[in-house]
């Protein structure tokens, strides 16, 4: 039999670890800039003897979550609120928390690609920019840097954190290529609780348009949409590319995205956690639906067990 334990750091003007809460929940998304996690503390619990919570705004978290005292690290970041009602809520943040706070540097680019405008910002966590870089002429004018991401992400211009090798690093880009071999494989009547949120799609049957946008040196843009005048909306971005260069790119995002596999989220077990942009192999009733890259996981731990949410993103596979 399986039993749950769990660790939580908490390091600030004092340091506390507690080997047991009342429920975490971790939402890893990629379609926002922080993830978050939600702890709920036991409703009777002392702080070395006080009832006084002495946890502060800005602390640092560590959460492990786990079976059998084999704990997994689930995520990193610092405390943001500290809730006042019983039981009460530990709100954190991943380091986005940290850039939320970072001021930005306001400058002027003639032409600038994505990876010089973060590093003129002073950041230094490790970057992974993926995709086209060139930004062309850009002129900063957020508070901070993550309203800065915030104003990429407008542009189509994602920005998350990953914890990797024990660090964090930003990713950011429109499109993240990644090995397409599965760190694991997800099956009905092993590991899948329920893949009722799934839903099977014929490339055949789907109807998409895709509008494109290319962002030119001299800060002028150039639209073209292709696809079926009926199909669902997609938008995507690019820079420096040519009306015709831009029709022929987005064309081809059309075949890509229209592709047989499975759309939409199933729940497994918490035995091995699974990051956004991990490639996950998928087999339902024995027969083999593909390889995604996971867009969001939605770790839920407490009474009713360890679970996780997971949302496919694009078939690599």
């Amino acid at each position: 039999m399986f039993k749950l334990c769990s660790k939580i750091e908490i390091k600030g003007d004092r340091s506390w670890s507690l080997d047991f809460v009342t429920a975490v929940e971790i939402v890893r998304d990629t379609e926002k800039l922080t993830a978050e996690a939600k702890i709920t503390l036991p409703k009777k619990m002392k702080w070395n003897g006080s009832v006084e919570i002495s946890v502060h705004r800005g602390d640092s978290v560590r959460i492990y979550l786990g079976y059998n005292d084999k704990l997994q690290l689930a995520f990193v970041g610092y405390v943001r609120d500290v809730g006042f009602k019983t039981p009460v809520v530990i709100t954190c943040e991943d380091d986005m928390f940290k850039l939320k706070q970072m001021p930005a540097q306001k400058k002027s680019y003639r032409s600038v690609t994505i990876e010089k405008l973060l590093k003129d910002q002073g950041i230094t966590y490790r970057l992974n920019v993926m995709g086209e870089q060139s930004l062309g002429a850009y002129r900063v004018t957020a508070d901070t840097v993550a309203a800065l991401l915030g104003k990429l992400s407008e542009q189509g211009i994602r920005s998350f954190f990953r914890y990797e090798n024990g660090e964090p690093v930003l990713y950011c880009g429109v499109l993240f290529d990644r090995d397409s071999t599965p760190s694991q494989v997800f099956r009905t009547g092993l590991n899948i609780i329920s893949d009722q949120s799934l839903q099977q799609q014929k490339a055949e049957n789907m109807r998409l348009r895709v509008k494109a946008v290319s962002l030119m040196p001299n800060n002028k843009k150039i639209k073209v949409e292709v696809g079926d005048a009926d199909g669902e909306h997609r938008t995507l971005h690019t820079y420096n590319k040519t009306e015709r260069e831009l029709k022929s790119w987005a064309e081809q995002e059309v075949k890509r995205l229209k592709r047989d596999g499975l759309t939409g989220s199933f729940t497994t077990f918490g035995a091995s956690l699974v990051d956004p942009l991990d490639a996950i192999g998928i087999i339902i009733d024995g027969t083999k639906m593909g390889v995604y890259q996971v867009k969001k996981n939605v770790i839920k731990y407490g009474d009713s067990g360890f679970r996780q949410e997971i949302t496919l993103g694009l078939r690599v596979q």
